[in-house]
């Protein structure tokens, strides 16, 4: 039986609406990107727009308060779906190309010839690894952390990044994200990869790392900043990802320790690496 048929044997899929105005949907479909949704249905509803997402079996509180709190006048609301129909994103899913011969391939589908292929199954979090923000985030690894490095995933959604530093880079990594299904899914993931150097943890990791992944929305890059520099060595490597590129001075103020030594830039989102004084 493969991992999606297992999905569809759970017969309801809790999904979360929020009602929004049109010209409010680009935006607020960016942050319920940033918040890490697997796929966004936009559903006419008159003068308004409904956007249907997942956030997990189990929808966090504080997930729906963040977008409360950015968006306080928005109708959000959750809806139970038959399963069956909710996976019909899948059969559309495609290998993502990073760079060079690396792509991030369903975990269903697949890789493209001659390519260096990291299969993911997304299970019920972000991501699918088809996001901007997860591929600049997976080329700054590349290009700048260091093959055996130590390695914290910090809003680890499916290990996508834990996964590839893994597998491209040689790299242990730890990883944790708030969702129900990342630690699953990093489990999941890993061994499709015959990757065994990933390991969960219930939160920040207790000693230093070479290089923290950071792949979450900008207020929380922000909010986490003192412990994501604290989580690291002098000379380690930070990757912001998750900024609309508007937000990137800001995000950066917090970081005022770090040098930054790399950027990339994709539809619209910026991902930076940092290096620590």
């Amino acid at each position: 039986m493969s991992n999606s048929d297992e999905l569809t044997n759970n017969s309801q899929w809790r999904l979360v609406d929020i009602a929004v105005s049109y010209p409010e949907v680009e935006i607020v479909s960016d942050v319920l990107w940033g918040l890490g949704v697997v796929a966004i249905e936009e559903l006419a509803n008159g003068e308004n727009v409904t956007l249907r997402t997942s956030m997990g079996e189990n929808p966090k509180d504080v997930i729906i308060a963040s977008l409360r709190h950015l968006f306080p006048h928005l109708v959000i609301s959750t809806v139970e779906i038959d399963r069956a129909v909710a996976d019909t994103w899948r059969e559309f899913a495609e290998p993502t190309h990073v760079v060079d011969d690396v792509y991030l391939v369903p975990a269903w589908k697949d890789a493209p010839s001659d390519s260096r292929a990291i299969f993911i199954e997304p299970l019920d979090t972000f991501g699918l690894g088809n996001h901007p923000t997860t591929v600049l985030a997976l080329r700054l690894a590349l290009r700048c952390i260091s093959p055996h490095s130590t390695i914290f995933d910090l809003g680890s959604g499916s290990g996508v990044l834990s996964v590839g530093a893994a597998s491209l880079l040689s790299c242990t990594c730890v990883a944790y994200d708030i969702a129900d299904s990342a630690k699953d899914a990093l489990s999941m993931n890993a061994a499709r990869n015959n990757v065994t150097t990933c390991e969960w943890i219930p939160g920040f990791p207790t000693r230093t790392v070479d290089a923290v992944l950071a792949n979450i929305l900008a207020p929380v890059l922000i909010a986490e900043s003192t412990q994501v520099v604290n989580a690291i060595q002098t000379g380690g490597v930070i990757i912001l990802s998750g900024m609309r590129t508007e937000q990137v001075a800001d995000v950066l103020q917090h970081y005022s320790q770090c040098t930054e030594i790399d950027r990339d830039k994709l539809d619209g989102w910026t991902a930076v690496a940092l290096m620590k004084n």
